[in-house]
């Protein structure tokens, strides 16, 4: 019958369509170029993500004198210290961030000068027998350049470089003065360091910024992981200090850092 004939004719087209499909199917899977898979490699997309980073670090110091100074301040040493911060990471370039901040850090330094009592009037006669004792809190605030040493693809750790600029902020110093015959204290004073070359105000000031360092990251997620820092500051402007507040006392010194830091990415 011509209905029994056209559906047989409809069964068997459709079942030859089946069979070239699979046949197809079959091929581009068996007639491939024959190569080894390659493996995937992690490659920083183009819409990198922001970075927050916390961390912390040890601080240590290295002080001098400047000018005229040297011949009245002996036995200057800078003080080991702390600090803490947050630092945000922008992806520029392929590899590459800017990286900005806040840092907070507790240093000092400590000598051996003369000292005067303000009101009293002075001869210097050589003697440097007050060890003078100066404590600083310091705000940084860091615009720096961040690269990769070498490739990161396939890799889950690196190690990179930083360098730039910062602006440090003298928040807060504290100085006494003991008398190194009696052991008293006879001079206790608050914001008595301030800078030479002025940024803002007179306890701002520049800090040229260079760093190495090891990096680490998850291996679910690569926008985290850890990493670990050794970061030299150098401070373009020496600080000056008033020992006695009436200009009897004054020395200018230089303070530079090294710090150890290690900090969490998220």
């Amino acid at each position: 019958m011509p209905v029994r004939k056209i559906l047989s004719l409809i069964i068997l087209l459709i079942s030859l369509s089946a069979i070239s499909g699979f046949g197809q199917s079959n091929s581009s899977y068996y007639y491939h170029d024959g190569g080894v898979p390659t493996p995937a490699v992690y490659e920083e997309p183009t819409g990198r993500p922001w970075k927050t980073s916390i961390e912390a670090g040890l601080v240590f110091g290295f002080s001098g004198v400047n000018g005229i100074y040297t011949n009245y301040v002996n036995s200057l040493s800078a003080k080991t210290g702390y600090m803490f911060g947050i630092v945000e990471e922008i992806p520029v370039q392929k590899r590459s961030y800017i990286q900005i901040g806040l840092q907070i850090l507790k240093d000092g330094v400590t000598f051996n000068s003369y000292y005067f009592a303000p009101g009293y009037s002075f001869l210097y006669d050589g003697s440097e027998n007050f060890t003078h004792n100066v404590d600083m809190n310091e705000i940084h605030i860091p615009i720096l350049y961040k690269f990769p040493l070498g490739p990161t693809d396939r890799k889950n750790r690196s190690v990179y470089m930083t360098f730039g600029w910062k602006f440090r902020y003298i928040s807060y110093t504290n100085s006494q003065i003991t008398d190194n015959n009696t052991g008293y204290l006879v001079w206790n004073q608050e914001r008595d360091v301030s800078s030479v070359y002025k940024i803002i105000s007179q306890y701002g000031s520049s800090i040229f910024e260079a760093s190495i360092g090891y990096q680490r990251n998850t291996k679910k997620k690569k926008k985290r992981g850890w990493y670990m820092n050794l970061e030299y500051n150098y401070g373009i402007s020496p600080l000056f200090y008033s020992g006695n507040g009436q200009g009897s006392n004054d020395v200018i010194f230089h303070l530079n850092t090294l710090i150890f830091k290690i900090g969490k990415l998220f």
